[in-house]
């Protein structure tokens, strides 16, 4: 089998931001020709699927990039020095005002890898107590709770367009 990896010759910084590095590689290909490669540096997320009383906690905000409200489920960005379950805990305590008592890891993802790094952290909790944070001053959030039921109907005629989201629910509804 033949070694396809690719391995960088030179990188050129474009943007440096508070989120997101953006730098284009000059690359060797497997077959020792050369290619360039965007490629967007993103801090790692998390997100939470909470399940209370028969129903999902989701999110409605919207989401400028795409020009639209989007419902997902919590989520947002590690901060240094925590792991994945602590921001779990801390954005589900800011975005719906519950405090997670366990929670059940239930994938990785990498949302994007043809040119982002970011590496996405999804649980699962489905007890709670209650304990608000301040929410993050730039967010306007509306908490949604859907029932089970019509979140599925909903999952399976592709209502839910935010990956997240959508492996989260498909974790839930495939087990």
């Amino acid at each position: 089998m033949m070694d396809q990896t690719e391995t960088k010759i030179s990188e050129k910084e474009i943007y440096d931001g508070r989120i997101v590095r953006l730098h284009v590689d000059q690359i060797s290909l497997p077959n020792g020709a050369e290619a360039m490669r965007e490629v967007v540096d993103h801090l790692p997320g998390v997100s939470i699927l909470p399940v209370k009383d028969g129903c999902f906690y989701f999110v409605k905000q919207f989401r400028y990039a795409v020009h639209r409200l989007m419902t997902e489920i919590p989520a947002g960005l590690i901060d240094p020095g925590e792991t994945p379950k602590e921001a779990a805990v801390r954005e589900l305590q800011e975005e719906i005002g519950l405090k997670p008592l366990r929670l059940e890891y239930l994938c990785s993802i990498q949302p994007s890898p043809g040119f982002l790094d970011e590496e996405h952290t999804i649980f699962m909790a489905e007890s709670f107590e209650v304990s608000k944070l301040d929410e993050d001053e730039d967010e306007f959030l509306q908490i949604v709770k859907i029932p089970i039921r019509t979140a599925r109907m909903l999952f399976e005629h592709g209502f839910f367009e935010d990956a997240k989201t959508v492996c989260a629910l498909g974790y839930y509804f495939s087990r």
